[in-house]
């Protein structure tokens, strides 16, 4: 049972780390990818008209970028697009069901991968304060001495035992 919580754990740390991987391409592609790909002489836009994509020679380094870039932007940027197209036309669910479920299972996980990495960040910075506080304390107070414990005196008798009752 251990293996497989260490195996999950491994699954949806990775799952997390590649969704804020994607989200971070999808933002390179939009502030940055006009630069590089414009400017390289081997990319141009997609002659699409409703979406927009990079097309770059099959022989150009920038390809592999490119279908990168391409597919950040359709799975998030375009994936409103993808859904409302399965909802009219059925095939389009190959398409839209996997950047359904990208988001619906890497969202929480990349959430899980934030808290968990910011716990372990805490943790770590609570350490460090805690391994310098005792040599202060050490210099500044006097070690109190721990309360001694209420001694009570044994009786002979237990409640209404002794009455007569």
């Amino acid at each position: 049972m251990r293996r497989l919580r260490d195996y999950l754990r491994f699954v949806v740390c990775n799952a997390g780390i590649g969704y804020v991987a994607l989200w971070l391409t999808t933002f390179w592609t939009l502030d940055y990818g006009g630069a590089v790909f414009g400017n390289s002489g081997v990319c141009q836009p997609a002659d699409a008209k409703l979406l927009f994509y990079w097309v770059c020679e099959r022989d150009s380094p920038l390809s592999i970028l490119a279908a990168v870039a391409n597919t950040a932007l359709t799975v998030t940027v375009w994936a409103p697009v993808y859904v409302a197209a399965a909802t009219v036309y059925p095939p389009a669910i190959m398409l839209a069901l996997p950047i359904v479920l990208t988001h619906v299972i890497g969202l929480p996980a990349a959430l899980l991968v934030t808290i968990r990495l910011m716990a372990r960040t805490l943790a770590l910075l609570h350490s460090r304060r805690d391994k310098q506080r005792p040599q202060a304390a050490e210099n500044a107070r006097p070690v109190q001495a721990k309360p001694r414990p209420r001694v009570v005196k044994p009786r002979s008798s237990f409640g209404l035992r002794d009455r007569g009752v």
